[in-house]
Protein backbone atom coordinates (compact mmCIF):
# COMPACT_ATOMS: atom_id res chain seq x y z
CA UNK A 1 0.00 0.00 0.00
CA UNK A 2 1.39 3.66 -0.80
CA UNK A 3 0.73 7.05 -0.23
CA UNK A 4 -0.31 6.84 -3.92
CA UNK A 5 -3.39 4.78 -2.75
CA UNK A 6 -3.77 7.31 -0.37
CA UNK A 7 -3.97 10.34 -2.69
CA UNK A 8 -6.07 8.49 -5.14
CA UNK A 9 -8.98 8.22 -1.81
CA UNK A 10 -8.35 12.03 -1.44
CA UNK A 11 -9.27 12.91 -4.75
CA UNK A 12 -12.08 9.83 -5.50
CA UNK A 13 -13.56 9.06 -2.29
CA UNK A 14 -17.16 9.81 -2.29
CA UNK A 15 -19.80 9.94 0.08
CA UNK A 16 -22.35 8.30 -2.75
CA UNK A 17 -20.29 5.13 -2.34
CA UNK A 18 -21.21 5.02 1.47
CA UNK A 19 -24.11 4.63 3.72
CA UNK A 20 -26.34 7.12 3.84
CA UNK A 21 -25.29 7.56 8.00
CA UNK A 22 -21.23 8.36 6.59
CA UNK A 23 -22.55 11.89 5.52
CA UNK A 24 -25.40 12.49 7.63
CA UNK A 25 -21.87 11.44 10.72
CA UNK A 26 -20.24 14.14 8.58
CA UNK A 27 -22.43 16.39 8.09
CA UNK A 28 -22.89 16.49 12.17
CA UNK A 29 -19.31 16.82 12.48
CA UNK A 30 -19.16 20.06 10.19
CA UNK A 31 -21.77 21.65 12.68
CA UNK A 32 -20.14 20.40 15.75
CA UNK A 33 -16.85 22.18 14.58
CA UNK A 34 -18.64 25.00 13.41
CA UNK A 35 -20.58 25.71 16.72
CA UNK A 36 -17.14 24.80 19.07
CA UNK A 37 -15.40 27.33 16.82
CA UNK A 38 -17.82 29.72 17.35
CA UNK A 39 -17.66 29.47 21.02
CA UNK A 40 -14.01 29.36 20.83
CA UNK A 41 -13.47 32.69 19.50
CA UNK A 42 -14.61 33.94 23.11
CA UNK A 43 -11.57 32.88 24.97
CA UNK A 44 -8.12 34.32 25.03
CA UNK A 45 -6.84 31.02 23.47
CA UNK A 46 -8.16 32.04 20.03
CA UNK A 47 -7.92 35.47 20.57
CA UNK A 48 -3.97 35.39 20.40
CA UNK A 49 -3.86 33.40 17.26
CA UNK A 50 -6.26 35.88 15.98
CA UNK A 51 -3.76 38.42 16.21
CA UNK A 52 -1.09 36.11 15.02
CA UNK A 53 -3.06 35.61 11.82
CA UNK A 54 -3.16 39.32 10.86
CA UNK A 55 0.08 39.02 9.88
CA UNK A 56 -0.85 36.61 6.90
CA UNK A 57 -1.83 39.29 3.62
CA UNK A 58 -4.87 38.46 1.87
CA UNK A 59 -8.81 38.60 3.18
CA UNK A 60 -9.28 35.17 1.54
CA UNK A 61 -11.65 32.94 4.09
CA UNK A 62 -13.42 34.29 6.99
CA UNK A 63 -12.93 33.69 10.46
CA UNK A 64 -15.95 31.47 11.88
CA UNK A 65 -17.18 33.78 15.07
CA UNK A 66 -19.77 35.14 13.21
CA UNK A 67 -18.33 38.70 12.72
CA UNK A 68 -17.56 38.90 9.12
CA UNK A 69 -14.05 39.69 9.38
CA UNK A 70 -11.70 37.83 6.36
CA UNK A 71 -7.80 36.37 7.18
CA UNK A 72 -5.59 35.60 4.10
CA UNK A 73 -6.31 31.27 3.47
CA UNK A 74 -3.69 30.42 6.44
CA UNK A 75 -4.58 32.67 8.54
CA UNK A 76 -7.96 31.99 8.52
CA UNK A 77 -6.89 27.82 8.51
CA UNK A 78 -4.69 28.21 11.57
CA UNK A 79 -6.86 30.45 13.45
CA UNK A 80 -10.43 28.49 12.78
CA UNK A 81 -8.92 25.43 13.59
CA UNK A 82 -7.52 26.40 16.84
CA UNK A 83 -10.65 28.42 18.13
CA UNK A 84 -12.36 24.58 17.03
CA UNK A 85 -10.30 22.96 20.04
CA UNK A 86 -10.46 26.25 22.50
CA UNK A 87 -13.23 24.71 24.69
CA UNK A 88 -12.30 21.19 23.97
CA UNK A 89 -15.94 20.28 22.79
CA UNK A 90 -15.16 19.25 19.77
CA UNK A 91 -15.46 15.31 18.40
CA UNK A 92 -12.93 13.03 19.35
CA UNK A 93 -12.00 9.56 17.77
CA UNK A 94 -11.08 7.09 20.62
CA UNK A 95 -9.00 4.84 18.70
CA UNK A 96 -6.67 7.35 18.10
CA UNK A 97 -6.99 9.21 20.69
CA UNK A 98 -7.34 12.54 19.32
CA UNK A 99 -9.80 15.14 17.30
CA UNK A 100 -9.96 14.91 13.72
CA UNK A 101 -12.99 17.19 12.83
CA UNK A 102 -11.55 19.96 14.53
CA UNK A 103 -7.87 20.26 12.33
CA UNK A 104 -9.90 19.19 9.29
CA UNK A 105 -13.06 21.09 9.00
CA UNK A 106 -11.92 24.18 9.21
CA UNK A 107 -8.94 23.34 7.07
CA UNK A 108 -11.85 22.56 4.20
CA UNK A 109 -14.33 25.55 4.89
CA UNK A 110 -11.65 27.50 4.11
CA UNK A 111 -10.17 26.36 1.08
CA UNK A 112 -14.30 25.61 -0.07
CA UNK A 113 -14.88 29.56 0.69
CA UNK A 114 -11.57 30.80 -1.64
CA UNK A 115 -12.95 28.28 -4.52
CA UNK A 116 -17.30 28.87 -3.87
CA UNK A 117 -17.70 25.24 -3.66
CA UNK A 118 -21.02 23.32 -2.78
CA UNK A 119 -21.81 21.93 0.56
CA UNK A 120 -21.51 18.60 -1.49
CA UNK A 121 -17.74 19.43 -2.36
CA UNK A 122 -17.44 20.49 1.65
CA UNK A 123 -18.98 17.07 2.90
CA UNK A 124 -16.78 15.16 0.29
CA UNK A 125 -13.45 17.25 1.42
CA UNK A 126 -14.22 16.09 5.23
CA UNK A 127 -15.32 12.61 4.58
CA UNK A 128 -11.78 12.12 3.00
CA UNK A 129 -9.30 14.12 4.84
CA UNK A 130 -11.29 12.35 7.92
CA UNK A 131 -10.65 9.59 6.92
CA UNK A 132 -6.98 10.20 6.36
CA UNK A 133 -6.49 11.76 8.94
CA UNK A 134 -7.59 8.83 11.72
CA UNK A 135 -5.92 6.14 9.57
CA UNK A 136 -2.46 8.40 9.34
CA UNK A 137 -2.91 8.91 12.88
CA UNK A 138 -2.96 5.17 14.16
CA UNK A 139 -0.36 4.22 11.81
CA UNK A 140 1.97 7.04 12.99
CA UNK A 141 1.08 6.00 16.60
CA UNK A 142 1.74 2.42 15.65
CA UNK A 143 5.46 3.16 14.32
CA UNK A 144 6.57 5.15 16.66
CA UNK A 145 5.06 3.87 19.88
CA UNK A 146 4.49 7.39 21.15
CA UNK A 147 1.41 8.26 21.90
CA UNK A 148 1.19 12.14 19.90
CA UNK A 149 -1.38 15.10 19.60
CA UNK A 150 -3.70 15.21 17.10
CA UNK A 151 -1.69 18.54 14.59
CA UNK A 152 1.01 15.70 14.27
CA UNK A 153 -1.43 13.10 12.19
CA UNK A 154 -4.28 15.34 11.49
CA UNK A 155 -2.35 17.65 9.31
CA UNK A 156 -2.15 14.77 6.96
CA UNK A 157 -6.30 14.94 6.51
CA UNK A 158 -6.26 18.49 6.19
CA UNK A 159 -3.82 18.76 3.85
CA UNK A 160 -5.90 15.76 2.02
CA UNK A 161 -9.23 17.91 2.17
CA UNK A 162 -7.58 21.37 0.61
CA UNK A 163 -6.37 19.17 -2.32
CA UNK A 164 -9.82 17.71 -2.81
CA UNK A 165 -11.19 21.18 -2.60
CA UNK A 166 -8.53 22.84 -5.14
CA UNK A 167 -8.73 20.42 -7.60
CA UNK A 168 -5.16 19.19 -7.32
CA UNK A 169 -3.64 16.32 -9.56
CA UNK A 170 -2.38 13.35 -8.04
CA UNK A 171 1.12 13.96 -8.13
CA UNK A 172 0.67 17.07 -6.37
CA UNK A 173 -1.84 15.58 -3.76
CA UNK A 174 0.95 12.37 -3.16
CA UNK A 175 3.46 14.95 -2.81
CA UNK A 176 1.50 17.57 -0.12
CA UNK A 177 0.25 14.17 2.12
CA UNK A 178 3.70 13.68 2.61
CA UNK A 179 5.00 16.97 3.17
CA UNK A 180 2.20 17.61 5.85
CA UNK A 181 3.38 14.40 7.37
CA UNK A 182 7.06 15.67 7.37
CA UNK A 183 6.35 19.34 8.42
CA UNK A 184 3.54 18.51 10.64
CA UNK A 185 4.06 19.58 14.89
CA UNK A 186 5.29 16.64 17.24
CA UNK A 187 2.82 17.62 19.50
CA UNK A 188 3.75 15.71 22.80
CA UNK A 189 0.38 15.48 24.02
CA UNK A 190 1.06 13.94 27.51
CA UNK A 191 3.33 16.80 28.19
CA UNK A 192 0.41 18.80 27.58
CA UNK A 193 -1.97 17.52 29.66
CA UNK A 194 0.39 17.23 32.78
CA UNK A 195 1.23 20.78 32.35
CA UNK A 196 -1.71 22.76 30.34
CA UNK A 197 -0.92 25.62 27.92
CA UNK A 198 -2.78 26.80 24.75
CA UNK A 199 -0.59 24.66 22.49
CA UNK A 200 -3.15 21.83 23.08
CA UNK A 201 -3.02 19.43 20.34
CA UNK A 202 -1.25 21.22 18.14
CA UNK A 203 -4.35 21.21 16.45
CA UNK A 204 -4.58 24.85 14.77
CA UNK A 205 -0.71 24.42 13.74
CA UNK A 206 -1.79 20.83 12.33
CA UNK A 207 -4.40 22.22 9.99
CA UNK A 208 -2.06 25.12 8.93
CA UNK A 209 0.53 22.79 8.05
CA UNK A 210 -1.52 20.53 6.01
CA UNK A 211 -3.07 23.82 4.09
CA UNK A 212 1.05 25.30 3.76
CA UNK A 213 1.85 21.63 2.61
CA UNK A 214 -0.54 21.67 -0.22
CA UNK A 215 1.17 24.94 -1.60
CA UNK A 216 4.49 23.77 -1.07
CA UNK A 217 3.54 20.41 -3.44
CA UNK A 218 1.76 23.12 -6.29
CA UNK A 219 4.97 24.96 -6.26
CA UNK A 220 7.25 21.45 -6.86
CA UNK A 221 8.32 20.71 -3.38
CA UNK A 222 9.28 17.04 -2.97
CA UNK A 223 8.42 14.75 -0.27
CA UNK A 224 10.28 11.75 1.53
CA UNK A 225 7.33 9.57 1.30
CA UNK A 226 4.50 8.99 4.38
CA UNK A 227 3.17 6.81 6.59
CA UNK A 228 0.82 5.30 4.45
CA UNK A 229 3.83 3.33 2.46
CA UNK A 230 4.09 1.08 5.08
CA UNK A 231 1.10 0.13 6.30
CA UNK A 232 -1.94 -1.59 4.74
CA UNK A 233 -4.56 0.78 6.70
CA UNK A 234 -5.25 2.71 3.29
CA UNK A 235 -6.42 -1.53 2.41
CA UNK A 236 -10.31 -0.46 3.81
CA UNK A 237 -10.31 3.20 2.69
CA UNK A 238 -14.12 3.40 1.17
CA UNK A 239 -15.30 0.29 3.42
CA UNK A 240 -14.69 0.92 7.01
CA UNK A 241 -15.94 4.36 7.80
CA UNK A 242 -13.53 5.71 10.53
CA UNK A 243 -16.04 8.71 11.36
CA UNK A 244 -19.13 6.41 12.15
CA UNK A 245 -16.67 5.39 14.84
CA UNK A 246 -16.14 9.04 16.50
CA UNK A 247 -18.05 10.46 19.49
CA UNK A 248 -19.01 14.07 20.37
CA UNK A 249 -18.36 15.57 23.88
CA UNK A 250 -21.16 17.28 25.64
CA UNK A 251 -18.75 18.67 27.80
CA UNK A 252 -15.96 21.28 27.72
CA UNK A 253 -13.02 19.51 29.00
CA UNK A 254 -10.89 16.37 28.30
CA UNK A 255 -12.97 13.56 27.48
CA UNK A 256 -11.14 11.45 29.90
CA UNK A 257 -12.80 13.39 32.31
CA UNK A 258 -16.14 12.68 30.70
CA UNK A 259 -17.49 9.80 32.22
CA UNK A 260 -16.71 10.61 35.99
CA UNK A 261 -17.97 13.89 35.39
CA UNK A 262 -21.25 12.52 33.81
CA UNK A 263 -21.19 10.18 36.97
CA UNK A 264 -21.53 12.92 39.34
CA UNK A 265 -24.09 14.81 37.28
CA UNK A 266 -26.15 11.16 37.61
CA UNK A 267 -25.69 11.18 41.24
CA UNK A 268 -26.71 14.67 42.12
CA UNK A 269 -29.72 14.34 40.84
CA UNK A 270 -30.71 11.14 43.37
CA UNK A 271 -32.94 11.83 45.95
CA UNK A 272 -31.29 12.83 49.05
CA UNK A 273 -28.12 14.41 47.27
CA UNK A 274 -26.34 17.84 48.49
CA UNK A 275 -23.14 18.96 48.25
CA UNK A 276 -23.43 20.92 51.23
CA UNK A 277 -22.22 18.47 53.35
CA UNK A 278 -19.98 16.57 51.35
CA UNK A 279 -17.00 14.91 52.64
CA UNK A 280 -15.06 12.85 50.49
CA UNK A 281 -15.29 12.02 46.48
CA UNK A 282 -13.36 9.23 44.99
CA UNK A 283 -13.13 8.60 41.16
CA UNK A 284 -11.87 4.98 40.15
CA UNK A 285 -10.81 5.14 36.27
CA UNK A 286 -8.16 4.56 34.07
CA UNK A 287 -4.56 5.35 34.74
CA UNK A 288 -4.03 7.81 32.20
CA UNK A 289 -7.13 9.69 33.52
CA UNK A 290 -5.94 9.95 37.31
CA UNK A 291 -2.79 12.33 35.86
CA UNK A 292 -5.25 15.11 35.56
CA UNK A 293 -5.31 16.56 39.35
CA UNK A 294 -5.44 20.11 38.95
CA UNK A 295 -8.37 21.45 41.99
CA UNK A 296 -7.86 25.50 41.20
CA UNK A 297 -7.16 25.76 37.55
CA UNK A 298 -5.71 29.42 36.77
CA UNK A 299 -6.67 29.04 33.30
CA UNK A 300 -9.25 27.75 30.54
CA UNK A 301 -6.36 24.78 29.78
CA UNK A 302 -5.68 24.38 32.98
CA UNK A 303 -9.67 23.63 33.76
CA UNK A 304 -9.70 21.51 30.37
CA UNK A 305 -7.01 19.48 31.69
CA UNK A 306 -8.55 18.54 34.99
CA UNK A 307 -10.55 16.10 36.68
CA UNK A 308 -11.27 17.20 40.21
CA UNK A 309 -12.21 20.58 39.05
CA UNK A 310 -14.83 19.61 36.36
CA UNK A 311 -16.62 17.09 38.98
CA UNK A 312 -16.64 19.10 41.92
CA UNK A 313 -18.69 21.98 39.46
CA UNK A 314 -21.09 19.25 38.77
CA UNK A 315 -21.85 18.52 42.20
CA UNK A 316 -21.75 21.78 43.03
CA UNK A 317 -24.17 23.80 40.09
CA UNK A 318 -25.06 20.27 38.26
CA UNK A 319 -23.87 21.05 35.49
CA UNK A 320 -20.22 21.82 33.15
CA UNK A 321 -20.60 24.22 30.58
CA UNK A 322 -18.20 26.77 28.92
CA UNK A 323 -19.25 29.11 31.21
CA UNK A 324 -17.64 27.38 33.92
CA UNK A 325 -14.29 28.08 31.94
CA UNK A 326 -13.98 31.75 32.75
CA UNK A 327 -12.34 33.54 34.85
CA UNK A 328 -15.13 34.26 37.62
CA UNK A 329 -16.21 30.72 37.27
CA UNK A 330 -12.38 29.21 37.80
CA UNK A 331 -12.25 31.48 41.50
CA UNK A 332 -15.39 30.06 42.96
CA UNK A 333 -13.85 28.99 46.47
CA UNK A 334 -16.86 26.68 47.31
CA UNK A 335 -15.67 24.61 43.71
CA UNK A 336 -12.65 24.62 44.64
CA UNK A 337 -13.00 23.96 48.43
CA UNK A 338 -14.71 21.13 46.96
CA UNK A 339 -12.53 19.76 44.18
CA UNK A 340 -9.72 19.15 47.04
CA UNK A 341 -11.84 16.72 48.52
CA UNK A 342 -11.82 14.78 45.08
CA UNK A 343 -9.32 11.84 44.82
CA UNK A 344 -8.37 9.85 41.54
CA UNK A 345 -7.78 6.19 42.17
CA UNK A 346 -6.82 3.84 38.81
CA UNK A 347 -9.41 1.17 39.22
CA UNK A 348 -7.64 -2.30 36.82
CA UNK A 349 -10.77 -3.80 35.53
CA UNK A 350 -11.33 -0.26 33.83
CA UNK A 351 -7.46 0.02 32.55
CA UNK A 352 -7.77 -2.76 31.17
CA UNK A 353 -10.80 -1.21 28.85
CA UNK A 354 -9.00 1.94 28.01
CA UNK A 355 -8.59 3.29 24.71
CA UNK A 356 -11.66 1.23 23.86
CA UNK A 357 -13.62 2.33 26.27
CA UNK A 358 -13.67 5.47 28.75
CA UNK A 359 -15.17 4.77 32.07
CA UNK A 360 -15.45 5.76 35.53
CA UNK A 361 -16.85 4.82 38.82
CA UNK A 362 -17.45 7.47 41.48
CA UNK A 363 -18.45 7.35 45.53
CA UNK A 364 -19.68 10.59 47.33
CA UNK A 365 -19.55 10.47 51.09
CA UNK A 366 -21.65 13.14 52.83
CA UNK A 367 -23.10 13.57 55.94
CA UNK A 368 -26.46 11.90 55.20
CA UNK A 369 -25.17 9.16 53.44
CA UNK A 370 -22.77 7.52 50.74
CA UNK A 371 -23.61 8.00 47.13
CA UNK A 372 -22.37 5.42 44.26
CA UNK A 373 -22.54 5.17 40.66
CA UNK A 374 -22.51 2.23 38.71
CA UNK A 375 -19.48 2.09 35.65
CA UNK A 376 -20.39 5.27 33.90
CA UNK A 377 -19.40 6.13 30.16
CA UNK A 378 -19.92 9.61 29.23
CA UNK A 379 -22.63 10.67 26.55
CA UNK A 380 -21.21 11.28 23.28
CA UNK A 381 -20.13 7.85 22.76
CA UNK A 382 -20.81 5.44 20.15
CA UNK A 383 -22.60 3.11 22.79
CA UNK A 384 -24.30 5.94 24.12
CA UNK A 385 -24.57 8.48 21.46
CA UNK A 386 -26.57 12.41 22.23
CA UNK A 387 -29.61 11.98 21.28
CA UNK A 388 -30.81 14.59 18.38
CA UNK A 389 -32.45 16.66 21.25
CA UNK A 390 -29.14 17.17 23.37
CA UNK A 391 -27.44 17.15 20.47
CA UNK A 392 -29.20 20.66 19.12
CA UNK A 393 -29.00 21.74 22.30
CA UNK A 394 -25.08 21.83 22.95
CA UNK A 395 -25.22 23.34 19.35
CA UNK A 396 -27.47 26.20 20.49
CA UNK A 397 -25.32 26.79 23.65
CA UNK A 398 -22.46 27.06 21.68
CA UNK A 399 -24.03 29.06 18.54
CA UNK A 400 -25.25 31.80 21.59
CA UNK A 401 -21.77 33.31 21.15
CA UNK A 402 -22.65 34.16 17.39
CA UNK A 403 -26.45 35.22 18.33
CA UNK A 404 -27.04 32.40 16.04
CA UNK A 405 -30.73 31.38 16.88
CA UNK A 406 -31.73 28.49 14.32
CA UNK A 407 -29.23 25.34 14.78
CA UNK A 408 -31.99 23.52 12.32
CA UNK A 409 -31.86 26.00 9.72
CA UNK A 410 -27.51 25.42 9.41
CA UNK A 411 -28.39 21.54 9.34
CA UNK A 412 -30.99 22.37 6.71
CA UNK A 413 -28.48 24.08 4.67
CA UNK A 414 -26.41 20.83 4.41
CA UNK A 415 -28.88 18.83 3.11
CA UNK A 416 -28.96 21.17 0.13
CA UNK A 417 -26.00 19.44 -2.01
CA UNK A 418 -26.04 22.32 -4.75
CA UNK A 419 -25.89 25.25 -2.22
CA UNK A 420 -22.95 27.55 -1.92
CA UNK A 421 -20.64 26.50 0.91
CA UNK A 422 -21.10 31.05 1.50
CA UNK A 423 -24.76 30.37 2.23
CA UNK A 424 -23.39 28.48 5.28
CA UNK A 425 -20.98 31.22 6.72
CA UNK A 426 -23.73 33.97 6.12
CA UNK A 427 -25.45 32.11 8.69
CA UNK A 428 -23.27 32.59 11.39
CA UNK A 429 -23.36 36.28 10.47
CA UNK A 430 -26.99 37.40 10.17
CA UNK A 431 -27.78 36.11 13.90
Amino acid sequence: MSTREAATFALEGTLAAAPEAVTKTVQIRVVDTLAAAVAGYEFEDAAVIDRFSRRFEGNDARLLDGSGRTRSLAGAVLANATAANVLDIDDGHRLVKGHPAAVVVPAAIAASETVDASIDDLLEAVYVGYELAVRAGLTIHEETGIYSGTGSWGAIGAAAAVCRLLECDRDTTEQAIGIADYHAPRTPITRGVEKPGMTKDGIGWGAYTGYEAVELAREGFIASGSPFDNSDRVETLGSRHYVTESYLKPYPCCRWAQPGLEAALELRRQPGFTSVNLEHVTVETFSEATTLTETEPGSVAEAEYAYPYPVAVALHRGRFSPKDLTAEARACTAVTDLARKVDLETALDLDERFPKECLARVRVETSRGVFESGTTRARGARERPLSETDRFEKHRQLFEFADVDSVEHIYNILDKSNVSLTELIDTLESG
